[in-house]
């Protein structure tokens, strides 16, 4: 079908939009492949905003869009033993309608976090992954909580870790999220800056505890580079530990995680930046150190 948007300010001029719909996964993959310069639209609360310009606030689209809402598979939640798989066309709202005893409470909080519930009930979990940051909140969530992504092209797909995304390949779409299922003693997401601040930053924590001692510990930062920070090696550090963690101990990760976001940080105010995720890893800590004691 052809959109016809008029332009503001010029009765005649008309500028025509060629919006495709298809019906399946498969027939989105075929269409995409032939028109790779075409816009993926569902939601549209991120696409909207950057495409609107001007004092009459004028939408301009590209010449060719593709709207997902026809799709019955990117819109579809599965629950197994293991893991929880999400369309990535699911609405933030729908998914949050779960509940938070389902979804694990630091990816129900990152989504509670976005926006309002008008924009909850129009905006995509897959909108929001693929967003620039530090706009993706949910991405550092899920992050935290090893979520993998499922991107699919016509010549076949591929599962990645939620904290290695950053950009698809040629003809690739973001198709479904899985979530896997597991138990945590603590789970927290917070966000500093608020919505649609140029400097906003989340933080996503979790740790499970055993007998005293640390056994596993997660945090993911968004808002600190490209799309969002992790490291292994210092969380790797921490496990084992007992509880509650040591005054030497959190120095010394602090020490770590300073210098890592200081390589890490190229956007904009990142001293700000970096500043404000180690304050949110300190609250982290003494939060996780409170509820082992709560605990024991």
């Amino acid at each position: 079908m052809w959109l016809s948007i008029l332009k503001r300010g010029d009765m005649r001029r008309e500028s025509q939009v060629k919006v495709f719909r298809p019906k399946s996964l498969s027939g989105l993959l075929r269409l995409y492949g032939k028109n790779p310069e075409s816009l993926i639209f569902s939601g549209g609360t991120r696409i909207i905003p950057l495409l609107t310009k001007g004092k009459n606030r004028r939408i301009n689209f590209p010449e060719k869009v593709i709207y997902l809402g026809n799709i019955g598979e990117m819109f579809r939640i599965s629950r197994s033993q293991r893991f929880l798989d999400m369309g990535a066309c699911l609405p933030i709202s729908r998914i949050l309608s779960i509940g938070r005893h389902i979804i694990p409470r630091v990816v129900y909080e990152a989504l509670h976090s976005i926006g309002n519930p008008s924009i909850r009930n129009l905006a995509t979990i897959g909108g929001n992954i693929c967003s620039p940051t530090p706009f993706n909140d949910s991405l550092s969530a899920l992050n935290v909580v090893d979520a993998r992504l499922e991107l699919r092209s016509q010549s076949g797909t591929r599962w990645i870790p939620a904290g290695q995304f950053i950009k698809f390949n040629p003809g690739e779409v973001l198709t479904r999220i899985r979530i896997p299922l597991e138990e945590w003693d603590y789970q927290v997401f917070r966000k500093a800056g608020g919505n649609q601040s140029p400097t906003t930053i989340s933080f996503a924590g979790t740790a499970r505890f055993a007998k005293g001692i640390l056994e596993s510990f997660h945090f993911s930062i968004g808002g600190v580079n490209v799309k969002v920070f992790r490291n292994r090696d210092l969380e790797a550090q921490f496990e084992g530990s007992k509880l509650p963690v040591s005054v030497r101990e959190i120095e010394a990760m602090l020490s770590g995680l300073d210098e890592n976001l200081g390589s890490a940080s190229t956007l904009p105010n990142a001293r700000y930046r970096k500043e404000t995720a180690l304050r949110l890893f300190r609250w982290f800590i003494d939060n996780v150190n409170q509820k082992s004691i709560e605990i024991l």
